[in-house]
C-alpha cells in the first residue's frame, strides 16, 4: 500500500487546487507602501495576460469604475481604521477595455502594537452571476406585468361572457374556450423563440385548436412583425372568437364554406383580413352579440378590429400597431 502523507502535509496542495479551479485571485497589500503581492489569477481578472512586475492600490482604484471608486476606497480606509473586514463588490474596467464585476474580501493584519500593517484577501470575477441576476430581475418584472394583464383580460372576459350566456353550461363552455386561447398565447410567449409572437404563429395555434377545419381555412402571409404580449393575447382572443362564430353561424358551419386569412405588413401596422365565403349569409343581429363586442374590444390600445357583415359573408379587418 503506497504511503500517504498526513492531510496537514498536503494542505498546501489542496489550497493550490482550490485557487486554480475556482479562478480566485489572492493578494496581500502593504498599507504603508500601497504595493501588493498577488497571484497570476488576480492580474488576469483585471485583463492582463500574466503577472505584472508591480501592482499598487492606486492601480486597483484606477480599474474601479468612477461611480464605485469612492465607496470602495471609503470601505478600505474604514477597514484599516477600525481593524475590520474589507468586503465589497464593484464594477471594473479591465486592461482590455471590458467592463466586468468583481467581489473582493480583505482582512487586516496588525503588528505587535495593534497597528494594521497589511491587508490580505481574495478577489473573484462575478460578472456571470451579476448578468444572470439582472436577467432574472427583468424576467420577474415582465412576468408580473403579464400576470396583471392576464388577470385584467380574464376579469373583462368573464364579465362579457356572463352577459351573453343563457345557462351555466353555455357560460362554462364559452369561457373555457376563451381562456384556452389565452393559454395558447401564453405558451408562445414563454417559448422564447424569435418567431413565437408573430401573428401567423398565433393564427396557426388557434386554428390547430379546432379539429377538422384545416381544409376550409387558407392562410397567406405577405409580411408581418413580432407582437408584444398584450397585442398577442388580444389577437388570440379575436381569432378564437372569429373561428367559434364561423363554426356556429358562418363559413365553417357547413362543408362548402371557406375562410381566407391574409397577413400584410404596412407602415406602422400589421394588417390581417379574415374573409368568409360560401357559408350562410350573416345574421344582422350578430353585430350586437357579445362575441362581436369581444372582437371589437379585445385589442384595446394595441389595434382595431372592424367587422363587415355582407351577404357574401363576414369580413373582419384587424390592424395591429407595431411598437
Amino acid at each position: 500500500m503506497p504511503y500517504l502523507r498526513p492531510f496537514e502535509d498536503r494542505s498546501a496542495d489542496h489550497l493550490r487546487l482550490v485557487l486554480e479551479t475556482s479562478q480566485t485571485g489572492i493578494w496581500e497589500l502593504d498599507v504603508k507602501s500601497g504595493l501588493a503581492t498577488r497571484n497570476e489569477t488576480h492580474d488576469r481578472i483585471f485583463g492582463y495576460d500574466g503577472l505584472l512586475e508591480e501592482w499598487s492600490y492606486e492601480q486597483f482604484l484606477h480599474h474601479v469604475v468612477e461611480k464605485d471608486r469612492d465607496r470602495v476606497d471609503s470601505l478600505q480606509r474604514s477597514a484599516i481604521e477600525n481593524n475590520e473586514e474589507w468586503s465589497f463588490d464593484c464594477q471594473i474596467r479591465t486592461a482590455t477595455g471590458k467592463f466586468r464585476w468583481i467581489k473582493a474580501t480583505g482582512r487586516p493584519l496588525h503588528d505587535e502594537n495593534g497597528e494594521v500593517t497589511r491587508l490580505i484577501g481574495h478577489v473573484i470575477d462575478i460578472t456571470d452571476a451579476k448578468q444572470n441576476e439582472a436577467r432574472l430581475q427583468i424576467i420577474t418584472e415582465e412576468l408580473n406585468h403579464r400576470v396583471r394583464n392576464m388577470l385584467a383580460i380574464i376579469k373583462s372576459m368573464v364579465k362579457i361572457t356572463a352577459k351573453g350566456a343563457t345557462d351555466i353550461d353555455a357560460f362554462a363552455a364559452t369561457l373555457e374556450g376563451r381562456v384556452g386561447a389565452l393559454a395558447r398565447t401564453h405558451n408562445l410567449l414563454v417559448s422564447y423563440a424569435s418567431a413565437s409572437m408573430m401573428p401567423s404563429a398565433i393564427l396557426k395555434a388557434e386554428l390547430e385548436a379546432f379539429q377538422g377545419i384545416d381544409d376550409q381555412v387558407r392562410l397567406t402571409v405577405n409580411g408581418e412583425a413580432k407582437l408584444g404580449a398584450s397585442a398577442g393575447q388580444g389577437l388570440a382572443l379575436v381569432i378564437h372568437e372569429l373561428i367559434t362564430n364561423a363554426l356556429k353561424y358562418g363559413s365553417l358551419s357547413n362543408d362548402s364554406g371557406r375562410v381566407e386569412v391574409t397577413v400584410d405588413r404596412a407602415e406602422g401596422t400589421v394588417d390581417i383580413v379574415w374573409r368568409e365565403r360560401g357559408g350562410p349569409a350573416p345574421v344582422e343581429d350578430r353585430r350586437e352579440g357579445f362575441g362581436s363586442m369581444l372582437i371589437c374590444q379585445a385589442l384595446g390600445a394595441d389595434g382595431t378590429a372592424e367587422q363587415i357583415f355582407s351577404p357574401e359573408g363576414l369580413e373582419c379587418r384587424i390592424a395591429l400597431t407595431i411598437r
